[in-house]
């Protein structure tokens, strides 16, 4: 059986998600911003308006179904993950992205660091909706 996805419940299920999910451990969003700018910003953009890049946009993305940010042509192995970016999510994707996607597109091997992880999703989590 194929469940169809409704963007518009995504803030609602994303809200059960994050309350029903084990707390991660607090992340620093201004380091966060800090790692963002060193490591990811060359590809992405965390600011709504700015559009895509490289990568696609990351307003957001907390709460989103993983390959479905308006405009960005994502690789098949992304837009046929059925997962919601939740922190969870973001936390094993941001330890290496092949793994937890295979045949993604995204050149980046992951932090190896959980600290940095949790600092960029704090950031990302403060950037949401901007």
């Amino acid at each position: 059986m194929k469940i169809k996805f409704d963007p518009a419940i995504a803030p609602a299920f994303a809200a059960a998600l994050m309350l029903a999910a084990p707390a991660l451990a607090e992340g620093n969003a201004n380091k966060g911003k800090a790692i963002f700018e060193e490591e990811c910003a060359a590809c992405h953009f965390e600011n709504k308006a700015d559009g895509n890049n490289v990568g696609p946009n990351l307003s957001s993305v907390i709460g989103r179904k993983a390959g479905t940010f308006k405009g960005f042509r994502y690789s098949d192995a992304m837009k046929a993950k059925t997962n919601i970016w939740t922190e969870a999510n973001l936390l094993r994707f941001l330890a290496g992205p092949d793994k937890m996607v295979p045949d993604t597109e995204m050149g980046f091997e992951g932090f190896a660091d959980k600290q940095m992880r949790l600092d960029v999703i704090a950031y990302l989590k403060r950037q949401q909706g901007k």
